[in-house]
């Protein structure tokens, strides 16, 4: 058997430290929506909770919510191939402030 090969995520940061302060501090609750880390990872999240070798489509945000404890949820719908095979789904994932992936969940529709 193939050893699955796990593909690296990339972080970007659109403003530093100072920048999220200033609009933080100024804009309140409103400017911590502008600075917030938004992470990136749905679709590589998805890959390895299906155990996909392939996973080729496009991943498109529906709604999100903020928590009072500030955490972001993001619902998303997939739609591409899995496999090599035409697949849609439902994705549900809820990330802390800093990024870091809370819960997970993929349904697959079709």
């Amino acid at each position: 058997m193939a050893e699955q090969q796990v593909q690296p995520t990339m972080h970007k940061e659109a403003v530093d430290a100072k920048a999220k302060e200033y609009w933080s501090a100024y804009f309140k609750e409103y400017g911590q929506m502008w600075v917030r880390d938004i992470p990136r990872r749905i679709k590589a999240e998805a890959q390895t909770k299906l155990a996909a070798k392939e996973l080729e489509g496009s991943i498109a945000p529906l709604a999100n919510s903020v928590t009072k404890e500030g955490l972001l949820n993001i619902e998303a719908s997939f739609v591409g191939k899995i496999d090599g095979q035409d697949a849609r789904g439902i994705a549900t994932a809820q990330f802390a402030q800093n990024g870091d992936l809370k819960s997970f969940e993929f349904c697959r529709i079709s």
